[in-house]
Order: structure tokens, then C-alpha cells, then sequence
């Protein structure tokens, strides 16, 4: 999903719901935390051609960004109501801040980190929602300032309407050493044209290399998926026939990423090649992560619509060492047929 800047005001409750004290490290602790409530909604009609319509709202807590945090928890409920059966999107990201909390009119981004994403797709003229509902078993670093964006719309033509009820749980902290690695990507299939890359052989599937630049410890895999079809107009490829789903694999390649760095095109995403070809390229000791797949199953011979979407929340029991110059690979595929767009939003929780 492709994003463009622009501005709204947002109203914050923050409820103060326990005291602190302190644990045997000297850090501060809650018998009951912080929770930060973030309740928005806006409807637009303006589609990606003219720049989806984004916006950003600044939350200050504790004593801003001179107040280190973690997150806990992230609990509530995300829509997008289509008024028109027409396909549209809408990526929500929160972030803190480092250095300064910028002003509400402050749409660069600059000093700020992400800590969670959230992709949601809808072909339908239906109000789709997800849950969200994450306990964070290894607590996400933050600090006292946080921001809220979140950006889309009809992609082509029609109106939209995004909401979000969120509750964020945190508590200060004197430091919190983890790091939040973004290893998500947008891949469109059943057309030649989309998303990040496309193709339009059936069989074919993408995979997405990530270095890792620094040694430490992978503790989760988070965030979401949405593989959704598109509307069935001609603006787009074919709706499915008969049963579908998607691939959706996470490894680990000690050493490097090899030839699927290679596989890189002009812009840095990855060609096209069979999922077969694409499995023969992982190396003997390469660590698979985790598998989502999704399926729709529809009847033989009858065409259908449908956005599937799931929360990633795979937490390793034992944290998995990794060593800088390792790499994280994404495979990307569909079964069945038809023109999807496979989306993940999906970070890396990673200590020292």
C-alpha cells in the first residue's frame, strides 16, 4: 500500500488506573497499567490516484518523549465500511517518538518508530472488522509520546470509511533494550500489474529477502495479513473460481540471503518465479519461522469475493539467536485462481 501524507486532529483519554512500584532492577513497575484509549474514524471518497488521504494524531503521556516505556498490550477493533462495492484499503501504523514530540501538523515522521501495523482489505459493500488483540509476552519498547496513522481508502473510486477503537496498556520503565524490525511486503497475483510486483502465472511466487543488520535474539513474529481478492470489475483481474488461498511462509538463513538477493529487480523487490523453484533456493539449514496459509472455499465453478485476514502473534519460547548478516526471507504464493492482493504487515521483536 503506497502512502501519502496529510493531517487530522485526534482527542486522547488517558486513564491513570494504578500506582507504581519499584521491582529488584531498579525499574518502575504498575500493579495495574497506564491505558491509553485512541477512538477515531474518518470517511473520504479520494482514491490512490490523487495520493491516498492519511492522517496522524500525537498522543503525550507520562512526560513525553523524556519518558521511557513499554507496551503491554493492544486491544480494540478496526473497520472499513465500503458505501459502494468497490475494493479499498487502509494501513494503520503506531509509532513513538525520539528527540522531540512533534506538533499535530507534523506528517514526516521524523524521530519516529514503528511498533505495530495493521493492513485491512475490503472488496465488498460491508463493514469489515478485526479484532485486534495482542499481549505482548516481551513488552515493546516506546516512550511517553506516541503516534497513530493511518491512511487509505477506495482504491480506484468510491467512499470508505475507517475507524479504529483501540486501548493501548503500558508502563514506564527505565529502558527497554528490544527493537521492532518491519518484514512485511505487498504482492498482487491473478494480474500483471500491482502491489509491490505482480504476475499473472499461475504457480509463481515471490520471496522477499531481509537482511539483518545487527546480532540478537528474534522473540516474536506480530502483526497481521490480509489477502484479500479485488471487486470483479474490469479494473482489475478476475475474481476467483472455485476455492482459493494464499502462502504465506517466514524463514531464516543463516549466512546471508544468497541467491534470492540475487532475484532482486531494478526497484529491490523480488521477481517472479515458481514457488517450486523458490523452495529448491532455501538452504538445508534454513529455519522455518512460521506458515499462514488462508483459504476461501467456495463452490466449484462459482466466482466469489472475500478478504482473509488473520493476526500473527508467534512467540518463541526459546529466543532464536541470530547473527548479523543472517537473512529473513518472506514467500509469498496463491492457490486456486483468480487476482488477489497478499499483503503482510508483520514486524520482528528482537532483544540484544
Amino acid at each position: 500500500m503506497k502512502t501519502f501524507w496529510r493531517i487530522i486532529v485526534f482527542s486522547v483519554l488517558v486513564l491513570f488506573v494504578g500506582r507504581g512500584t519499584p521491582n529488584l532492577f531498579g525499574e518502575e513497575i504498575l500493579t495495574t497499567p497506564f491505558v491509553l484509549h485512541i477512538v477515531q474514524s474518518q470517511t473520504t471518497s479520494q482514491g490512490s490516484q490523487q495520493g491516498f488521504p492519511t492522517f496522524l494524531g500525537v498522543y503525550k503521556v507520562l512526560e513525553g518523549v523524556k519518558s521511557p516505556a513499554e507496551a503491554l498490550s493492544l486491544t480494540g477493533t478496526l473497520s472499513l465500511k465500503n458505501y459502494t462495492p468497490t475494493f479499498s484499503e487502509v494501513l494503520w501504523v503506531l509509532v513513538y517518538y525520539q528527540g522531540e514530540c512533534p506538533a499535530d501538523t507534523d506528517l514526516s515522521l521524523n524521530g519516529a518508530t514503528i511498533i505495530w501495523q495493521e493492513i485491512q482489505k475490503n472488496p465488498s459493500q460491508t463493514d469489515s472488522n478485526f479484532n485486534v488483540n495482542f499481549s505482548f509476552a516481551k513488552p515493546l519498547p516506546m516512550t511517553g509520546c506516541v503516534g497513530l496513522y493511518y491512511g487509505g481508502g477506495p482504491l480506484l473510486e468510491g467512499k470508505a470509511t475507517m475507524s479504529a477503537d483501540l486501548k493501548l496498556a503500558y508502563q514506564p520503565v527505565r529502558s527497554n533494550p528490544n527493537t521492532v524490525i518491519g518484514v512485511g511486503g505487498e504482492y498482487c497475483f491473478g494480474q500483471n500489474w500491482g502491489c509491490q510486483n505482480a504476475t499473472a502465472i499461475d504457480g509463481e511466487g515471490f520471496a522477499v529477502p531481509i537482511p539483518m543488520l545487527s546480532s540478537g535474539h528474534l522473540l516474536e513474529l506480530y502483526g497481521n495479513i490480509s489477502d484479500s481478492t479485488f471487486d470483479g470489475t474490469n479494473s482489475y483481474g478476475p475474481l476467483p473460481r472455485g476455492s482459493w488461498g494464499s502462502v504465506n511462509d517466514f524463514y531464516l538463513l543463516p549466512g546471508g540471503c544468497g541467491i534470492f538477493e540475487e532475484n532482486l529487480n531494478m526497484q529491490g523487490f523480488p521477481n517472479p518465479a515458481p514457488l517450486s523453484t523458490l523452495h529448491s533456493w532455501l538452504p538445508k539449514d534454513a529455519l522455518h519461522l512460521a506458515s499462514i496459509p488462508q483459504v476461501d472455499r467456495i463452490a466449484p465453478g462459482t466466482a466469489g469475493k472475500a478478504a482473509l485476514q488473520n493476526q500473527v502473534e508467534n512467540i518463541f519460547s526459546v529466543p532464536i539467536k541470530v547473527i548479523a548478516g543472517d537473512c529473513m526471507l518472506v514467500i509469498y504464493g496463491r492457490t486456486g485462481n483468480g487476482a488477489i492482493d497478499n499483503e503482510t504487515q508483520v514486524n520482528a521483536l528482537m532483544a540484544p
